[in-house]
């Protein structure tokens, strides 16, 4: 298809224009940028459309300007956005069908309508690949090798990383497209640290106090997570913390012990609910983009999203858990324990050798581990980390605590002195020791400051360093008084 309108735009003396989906994401705007990149190696005039400033990931898009207006009829090229409502803006509309075409991942639900149907568009204008775990991945098979540069190759690279949050979840070819993209010149271990770069101690209090907000609600013998943010919630998270676009941090909800459903979502215009579903394939096993088409969204079986009409947003919250209970009550899978074989002793050896693909990594170490997945070892099971409800909300908690005065320092030092009745409460409420609060010290792992301590009343202390190092002390009340009186 790339060829396709390379050939078109020169015979045709046309521009052609890219576009992706609102509150674009890491596939969204590296796909976008590295087709526009890679259209200009062979000479067309081409250019990523937007109408509003994008946030994320300033070091590709501060440069991409804000456009209110494009040729008519040129080219126009959608990526990563399954209907024209997910669409940033509908500039597209201004070309014929016949110079629109899309490349998207997204799946399409039998009898539902997806972007070429709302269009009109010929089938071989459109590549729709639910195989695929990124949209970039379909870009890399579309791109002639020979030209894919490496900073094609790393923008490729990032998009596929932060769609499969970073390896955590593939696809049937996911690991052979990122062997092919090394060796085509990207930097994986560059482009994994842009992935896991420190976050703002300013975004994880904002968040957390959302979070707070979470309800935990029945699904058959698991549950699902809802969290809602109105419009004045909105606004001020966006006024005291710059946090926008939040039903996008469902990520945050994610690996909880025998959660089947996640759901976050924002009134970011008056009445109407931007909302992410997540279900998962070990636990529950439903899929939510079913529920996501009932609203004009679309998505991914285990990952979907959506924007309510302002009729379902009045009562957005109970409409949410109950089309959830249905479906998991009509699909839900219930797994028997996997049992280990010698292909996940060789998957486990490789991941751990590796810090979990996170380190000297080669593009045939890639293929070896997409070989023993095809073979049968659980890599789902080995990847992921999960934590339990209680641990997640009382990190929640934790994080709370924090000073406003304190959370716009990226170089703080941090500390959570927790009070007799600060510790009754959080045992109470969660159900938990003393001891269980000291090891969420390492919810400050992957966040931007100098240190952190919690400190209980007892004298206990739990500490971690800038480098994620973390230390567990138990100091007697008294002897730690008597240590204040010397001092």
């Amino acid at each position: 298809m790339i060829e396709e309108i390379i050939q078109k735009a020169k015979k045709e003396d046309k521009k052609v224009y890219v576009y992706a989906h609102k509150f674009p994401d890491g596939d969204a705007i590296s796909s976008s940028c590295a087709v526009v990149q890679y259209l200009k190696s062979h000479g067309i005039d081409a250019k990523y459309i937007v109408t509003h400033k994008i946030f994320s990931y300033p070091n590709l898009t501060a440069d991409i300007p804000v456009t209110t207006s494009v040729e008519q009829d040129a080219i126009s090229l959608l990526l990563d956005t399954s209907t024209i409502s997910y669409a940033e803006n509908k500039l597209f509309t201004k070309s014929r069908p016949d110079n629109i075409y899309v490349i998207d991942h997204h799946e399409k639900v039998k009898g539902g309508f997806c972007i070429e149907d709302e269009l009109k568009l010929s089938p071989s204008h459109v590549i729709r690949n639910a195989e695929a775990s990124s949209t970039c991945e379909i870009v890399a098979e579309e791109f002639k090798r020979e030209k894919v540069t490496p900073q094609i190759a790393n923008l490729l690279t990032l998009g596929l990383l932060t769609d499969t949050a970073t390896l955590k979840f593939l696809k049937t070819d996911t690991l052979n497209h990122l062997a092919n993209l090394i060796e085509a010149g990207a930097d994986y271990e560059a482009i994994l640290k842009l992935c896991d770069k420190k976050i703002k101690l300013k975004d994880e209090v904002g968040l957390a106090k959302v979070l707070l907000k979470t309800q935990k609600f029945p699904i058959g013998n698991t549950f699902g997570l809802i969290c809602l943010c109105n419009q004045h919630q909105v606004n001020e998270l966006v006024k005291q913390y710059g946090i926008r676009n939040i039903q996008k941090k469902i990520f945050k909800m994610s690996d909880i012990d025998n959660c089947s459903f996640l759901c976050m979502g924002a009134e970011n215009a008056p009445k109407q609910y931007d909302l992410e579903f997540r279900s998962t394939s070990t636990c529950g096993d439903f899929n939510v983009l079913t529920l996501a088409t009932q609203y004009g969204g679309g998505g991914h079986y285990h990952a979907s999203g959506c924007c309510c009409s302002p009729i379902i947003a009045s009562s957005v919250n109970a409409s949410i858990k109950e089309q959830a209970t249905t479906l998991y009550t009509k699909q839900a899978n219930h797994f028997s324990p996997h049992e280990p074989n010698e292909h996940d002793l060789s998957l486990s050896s490789i991941l751990n050798a590796t810090n979990y693909l996170t380190s000297d990594i080669s593009p045939d170490l890639l293929r070896q581990v997409d070989a023993l997945i095809k073979q049968g070892a659980n890599y789902e099971s080995m990847i992921k980390r999960s934590k339990s409800f209680s641990t997640f909300m009382l990190g929640n908690e934790l994080l709370s605590k924090i000073p406003y005065s304190k959370v716009f320092d990226n170089n703080a030092s941090v500390q959570i002195q927790l009070s007799p009745q600060d510790l009754s409460f959080l045992t109470q409420k969660y159900h938990v020791s003393e001891d269980d609060i000291l090891p969420l010290i390492s919810i400050f792992r992957n966040v931007a400051i100098s240190s952190a301590s919690i400190h209980l009343p007892n004298g206990k202390v739990s500490q971690i360093d800038k480098d994620g190092n973390i230390s567990i002390s138990s100091i007697p009340t008294s002897i730690k008084r008597n240590h204040s009186i010397l001092r």
